[in-house]
């Protein structure tokens, strides 16, 4: 007879737990960065807990305002220099391009007026027109370098000047030889010039002037030291808040600091107000009138050349004479603003010639009045032009260079004054945490 199987007692069993493998209970989650660095949290918390960690924060921005106010006002003073850097070149540019456009006006004036000769012009005539050409030729190359954003404009009166120089040369050959088509071909030229290279050289001369305008205006940065103001103002209310929470009013180290940083800010505004005047007056005064003479010199060239085709079209000229005219409004308006007046007086020499001219003209007497145009005695009027013509032109070189030169001298030490603010200022955000360290110590 067989019994029943009888349940065995349950034994615990061990199990074996791999090696490595963590013991205890289970973990929720991955521990966080902050949680694996004991204390990081109550450290901070004891740093800004309570009216000392207030103090050390406002001790971290009357830094930041120190350095915020020397940064602004080396920035500012570094900026005003290159503003006046910009401006010297653009000035210096707008003078390369006004001497192109007279040289080209003056050319032509000279070759129209040989024209009325006949035959070979004289080899005096001959030289001041290739020298005037020499110019153009050479002011392009110089101003193309000076200014690349000019680059693709000159290239292309570049092209033009060669159009005009070779119509040039085949009127002179004409005219050489007798041929009546010499007249068409100078006309040809003339009309060519003031057409297509003309406008371009003006549009050249009209964007290095508003740049020029542009960088006498961005010289004055003042404006931005509102922000080092604004910082300065911070560090005041900083200043009045720890003599208050403290009944200690007076921190020598902080109104050192707010002291040093007001002589900073004081100093870089007088600095950069100064340039910013000085420019304005170059900009009213010498670059002035090296634009108002340049546009006198311009068109008294125009009113010579046109002077001249006038009488070579014979009849014909009426629209050069009004041409003329209008030249001579535009120089005298130009002249209006001019302190020297004795040009004025000079110009006047030469309209009461071509007044006679244009008299014997009308009256029939062409062969008179040519030789008058073409006399270059102080009684002829290429004699009487080519003194104004001289005394012009050597005012606007001389106000040109004027205007360069005074540009050139502002702002030179701006470098200087910049490397001093700057140190100013963190040697005023050492101050600042030097002062507020003694109160944070005293408070204790």
């Amino acid at each position: 007879m067989t019994s029943a199987p009888t349940s065995r007692p349950t034994t615990n069993i061990p199990v074996a737990i791999p090696a490595g493998a963590p013991s205890g209970p289970p973990v929720a989650g991955p521990r966080t960065i902050a949680g694996s660095i004991p204390g990081a949290r109550s450290i901070v918390s004891r740093l800004l807990h309570g009216t000392p960690g207030r103090m050390r924060l406002f001790g971290v921005l009357g830094v930041l305002a120190a350095i915020v106010l020397g940064a602004v006002s080396a920035n500012a003073l570094l900026s005003s220099q290159a503003a006046v850097e910009r401006a010297a070149n653009n000035t210096a540019q707008v003078v390369r391009a006004q001497s192109i456009h007279v040289d080209l006006l003056r050319a032509d004036a000279v070759a129209t007026n040989a024209f009325l000769i006949g035959g070979l012009e004289s080899p005096e005539s001959r030289d001041r027109y290739q020298q005037a050409m020499s110019r153009v030729a050479s002011g392009i190359a110089e101003a193309a370098a000076a200014q690349p954003a000019d680059g693709t404009a000159l290239g292309a009166l570049s092209q033009q000047v060669q159009t005009y120089t070779a119509l040039v040369e085949q009127a002179r050959t004409n005219n050489r030889l007798g041929l009546p088509v010499g007249a068409q071909y100078l006309t040809q030229a003339s009309a060519g010039l003031r057409a297509d290279a003309i406008p371009i050289i003006t549009a050249i001369v009209d964007a290095n002037e508003q740049r020029a305008q542009d960088e006498f205006t961005r010289s004055n940065s003042s404006l931005q030291l509102a922000v080092g103001l604004v910082a300065l103002i911070g560090l005041v209310v900083i200043a009045v808040w720890l003599a208050r929470r403290t009944h200690r009013y007076l921190n020598g180290r902080l109104t050192a600091a707010i002291a040093l940083l007001l002589a900073a800010l004081v100093f870089t505004f007088v600095q950069v107000a100064a340039v910013g005047s000085a420019t304005r007056a170059v900009a009213d005064g010498s670059f002035g009138q090296t634009v108002t003479l340049a546009e006198a010199t311009t068109a008294a060239n125009d009113a010579r050349a046109n002077e001249s085709l006038t009488l070579i079209r014979r009849g014909s000229g009426a629209s050069n004479e009004a041409s003329w005219k209008a030249d001579d409004t535009a120089v005298r308006n130009a002249l209006s603003g001019v302190d020297d007046e004795s040009l004025a007086d000079k110009w006047g020499d030469y309209t009461s010639v071509h007044e006679q001219v244009r008299e014997l003209d009308d009256n029939g007497q062409w062969e008179q009045a040519v030789a008058m145009s073409t006399d270059a005695t102080a009684k002829g009027s290429d004699g009487t032009f080519t003194i104004f013509d001289t005394a012009v032109t050597q005012a606007r070189d001389a106000a040109g260079k004027a205007a360069v030169e005074r540009l050139d001298g502002l702002a030179g030490t701006a470098p200087v004054a910049a490397l001093g603010v700057a140190l100013a200022a963190l040697l005023a955000a050492w101050l600042v945490v030097r002062g507020i360290g003694q109160r944070i110590e005293e408070y204790r």
